[in-house]
């Protein structure tokens, strides 16, 4: 059997929510097949091999690590321990699929991928959403010159509290999401932010940034971003008094492609030809043949059974493991990753910066806590 032809051997550290997304999509890709998951609490990682079939079960990484010797580690934990775990897996001898974030901060970013190097082993970040079906139709038809240049990007991530994990979090000041250097949105805006570095390619982009609470909320809850490079700008919006959404908007010169990852659409906006009160059909028109085209297309996935939340999720790890059967590169290249953890790390110390003089003015101080205090026990 060639290298490319054999079946690679997966573990997964971590048996949290998001666990159950990565268990359902390896088991939809035949070059690949689940061995052992764990977690600290063993309850769970017996749970998690409970409902998908897997054998060995563990509460101890290094345990399952030196036993199981897995080609591929899913490392699905809390981010404080992002880091640690990685290297224990890649000095093992296994490659590593980390969930976003990377690590806290791009000093963590840079250990991982030396160890990385040091041991010949690939790593992978959880940006799954570049590889969801309706981004790629976004990127194809930008390609393809439909929009013209790029020269806005702007992404919306609406985050409720009232939802399960949001709620978890505003309900308890000593959750582990609170106390990352990022705070609420540490855990989850480098989704919104690599849809915007996706097409503004610039190493250092100059940030504004500020962070505030809504109503009376106990920490920061809403984020806005502009970020300026040479030829691309883009404007990132977390928000949590709006409904949940992972929708982006892209500029060119000719154009606006609208990307709604939630309704896997893809709509074109653009001027209309026609002249006058003609031009006010047309648009009407245009936006009717495509929104006709959308369902048809989505009504076509859902009987294939191809309309999937985690489809991104799926086409992410082939990539990633075509590319460790094959020799290859990696789907999202080192220096990729630690750009985006860059630019995070500007982003919050931006953030925090403006919230300490608006605090000193107010006579209130603001204490961030370290990334130390993370750390499960």
């Amino acid at each position: 059997m060639s290298q490319a032809q054999r079946t690679l051997q997966v573990a997964l550290i971590g048996c949290g929510q998001i666990a159950d997304a990565h268990l359902q999509e390896i088991a939809k890709l035949p070059c690949a097949r689940v061995v052992a998951v764990c977690d600290r609490h063993l309850d769970l990682a017996q749970q998690a091999a409970a409902r998908f079939g897997i054998r060995a079960v563990y509460d101890d990484h290094l345990q399952l690590l030196d036993e199981v010797r897995p080609d591929v580690v899913h490392v699905t934990t809390p981010a404080p321990t992002h880091r640690p775990l990685a290297i224990d897996v890649l000095e093992r001898g296994s490659h590593v699929y980390v969930e976003k974030p990377l690590a806290l901060d791009v000093s963590e970013v840079d250990e991982i991928i030396a160890t990385a190097r040091a041991a010949d082993r690939l790593v992978c970040v959880g940006h799954d959403q570049l590889f969801d079906p309706a981004w790629l139709e976004c990127r194809n038809r930008i390609a393809t010159g439909e929009i013209g240049p790029v020269y806005h990007v702007e992404s919306v991530l609406g985050y409720p509290l009232s939802g399960q994990f949001g709620a978890l979090v505003a309900s308890d000041p000593y959750h582990w999401v609170r106390r990352l250097p990022g705070g609420l949105f540490h855990n989850t805006v480098s989704h919104p932010l690599y849809r915007i570095t996706e097409f503004l390619p610039d190493a250092e982009p100059i940030v504004a940034a500020h962070w505030f609470a809504r109503g009376d909320a106990a920490f920061p809850t809403e984020l806005r971003v502009h970020l300026r490079g040479r030829d691309v700008t883009g404007s990132l919006l977390f928000d949590t008094g709006i409904a949940a959404q992972r929708i982006t908007r892209v500029y060119g010169a000719r154009g606006c492609l609208t990307v709604d990852l939630d309704a896997q659409s893809v709509s074109l906006h653009r001027n209309p030809r026609l002249p006058g009160a003609f031009g006010r059909i047309e648009t009407p028109w245009r936006d009717w043949r495509q929104a006709g085209r959308r369902l048809r297309r989505n009504i076509g996935r859902f009987v294939r059974s191809d309309l999937h939340y985690f489809a991104g999720m799926r086409g992410l790890f082939q990539a990633f493991y075509n590319s460790i059967l094959t020799n290859g590169a990696p789907p999202i290249l080192c220096g990729e990753l630690r750009r985006v953890t860059q630019i995070l790390d500007t982003i919050f110390a931006e953030c925090r910066d403006e919230a300490s003089i608006a605090d000193m003015n107010d006579g209130a101080p603001q204490v961030i806590e370290s990334a130390a205090a993370c750390m499960p026990s």
